[in-house]
């Protein structure tokens, strides 16, 4: 269970599986203000620290901080997604704020920012295997924090969510939750999806309920073959072929 008390945590688990929205939710019950960093082949180490800018007003060049400066001073939580694709420049920026001193370097100014008591990691990543692009952290990085394996969605937890978070009918939630099903199999024989993506997610059953509600919004008397026509807007879009499509309608 991820606890406030850590410093560092990675949660490592399949796309959808919830990772971000646990650390968020985590947030908002322990009053904690979270700044997301979004990272992948090209991040640049800028992004982090910040970089100099011209002054609108005088024209010099100025440092201006990055969003894990602004959170290290003040105590905010940073979520750090898809940690294992961030370039290895990066990983070495943060190994000082990892160790026990908890301090940031800048190299451009030589300033050393000592962390806010309140300030925590949290990164996300999927597994190596099945997902492309991915490495695998050393054991001497991956030992500075507690690592945390997050499962899939049970498909009972699936339902509760799609009636609870998206106020949809029961009698709807299960029959979407058995497409999801359904098409996991179908995929597991047939390569349905391609790429990191490759199966159906829960990100896909939200969207697909939002856009349920949506038209409920404009019309009381949404069919089944309406709820059907959104599912196969939102879930045809990756098909690969004509076979596939129809698998899906």
């Amino acid at each position: 269970m991820v606890s406030v008390s850590n410093f560092a945590v990675i949660l490592e688990g399949p796309t959808s599986a919830g990772k971000t929205s646990c650390v968020t939710y985590l947030a908002a019950v322990t009053h904690n203000k979270v700044i997301r960093i979004n990272n992948h082949m090209h991040t640049d180490v800028q992004e982090y620290l910040g970089s100099y800018v011209p002054d609108a007003k005088t024209g010099k060049l100025v440092f201006q901080e990055g969003v894990l400066v602004e959170a290290v001073r003040k105590g905010y939580w940073v979520i750090l997604d898809e940690l294992n694709l961030a370039p290895s420049e990066v990983l070495e920026a943060l190994n000082r704020l990892l160790d026990d001193n908890r301090e940031l370097h800048i190299v451009e100014t030589q300033k050393v920012i000592k962390a806010h008591p309140r300030f925590r990691i949290f990164a996300t990543q999927n597994p190596t295997e099945g997902y492309g692009g991915r490495k695998e952290l050393s054991e001497a990085f991956k030992n500075r924090f507690v690592l945390i394996k997050v499962q899939d969605v049970p498909i009972e937890e699936l339902h509760e969510i799609l009636v609870k978070k998206c106020t949809l009918p029961p009698s709807r939630a299960s029959l979407m939750v058995k497409v999801m099903e359904n098409l996991r199999i179908y995929r597991s024989t047939a390569n349905l999806f391609s790429g990191k993506d490759s199966t159906i997610t829960v990100r896909d059953l939200l969207k697909w309920a939002g856009r349920v509600n949506q038209g409920s919004q404009s019309n009381e008397h949404v069919t089944m073959d309406n709820v059907a026509i959104e599912g196969f807007l939102v879930l045809a879009e990756r098909s690969r072929n004509q076979k596939d499509k129809n698998y899906i309608l």
